[in-house]
């Protein structure tokens, strides 16, 4: 009984997340193909799914999902877009209006483990898509959602590098240093390695992370 309820309660979390991004009544059959997309996905992968997989699965036409979608490739760009849009609409309501480094990455990370844990099929996905997507036709459309998402972090946290506040570190570890250990956790989560939400260690796991950006090694080292 209660895995069938969690089963239900995360199908209603990507029911509210697909209404949010396509509330139109008249894109209720891109939900719908988007819906069924995803939980094809998770549970076959992206390259086993085929179009007439997900037209069996869904109801639609091949017909009315090459409209929507134009091929597979589009149906999982669009997906991933949907979720990735949705993660990064959390994100910047958490970091709005912060000007320190601290409180920015506490409010990434709070952001980031709590979006995982309440869309966790939809983060799973993400996971799965994100280098297929980086790759293909939509990298540039990734790109820049990647420069909207961190941008304003990446000013905070370099005014805090010229200040003294953060270490001199290669631009490109930092992000790894700041969610690498979140990330981690949140994979593990995801397919049942770890017990213990996200969401329930992001404090912790944002005191890990400021630390890694500000703490000086030990001599020595």
């Amino acid at each position: 009984m209660a895995r069938k309820n969690l089963q239900s309660e995360q199908a209603g979390a990507v029911d509210r997340l697909l209404e949010r991004a396509l509330p139109d009544s008249r894109q209720s059959s891109r939900r719908s193909v988007l819906r069924h997309a995803l939980a094809l996905f998770n549970a076959e992968g992206i390259e086993a799914t085929t179009i007439d997989d997900l037209r069996r699965a869904c109801g639609q036409s091949v017909g009315t999902i090459y409209h929507h979608f134009k091929n597979k490739e589009g149906v999982v760009a669009a997906l991933f877009f949907v979720a990735f849009d949705d993660q990064s609409r959390e994100i910047a309501e958490r970091i709005a209006g912060l000007d320190s480094g601290q409180a920015i990455v506490q409010a990434l990370i709070g952001a980031y483990a709590g979006w995982i844990t309440t869309q966790p099929a939809c983060a799973h996905f993400v996971f799965l898509a994100r280098e297929s997507v980086a790759k293909g036709p939509h990298a540039q459309a990734l790109h820049e959602r990647l420069v909207k998402r961190y941008q304003p972090i990446d000013d905070v946290l370099a005014r805090e590098v010229a200040a003294g506040g953060i270490l001199p570190l290669p631009e490109e570890l930092i992000p790894s240093l700041v969610l690498g250990a979140t990330e981690s956790y949140a994979r593990g989560w995801l397919v049942g390695r770890r017990m213990a939400t996200p969401a329930s260690y992001a404090e912790r796991l944002a005191v890990a992370a400021w630390r890694s950006i500000t703490s000086t090694a030990p001599s020595g080292h």
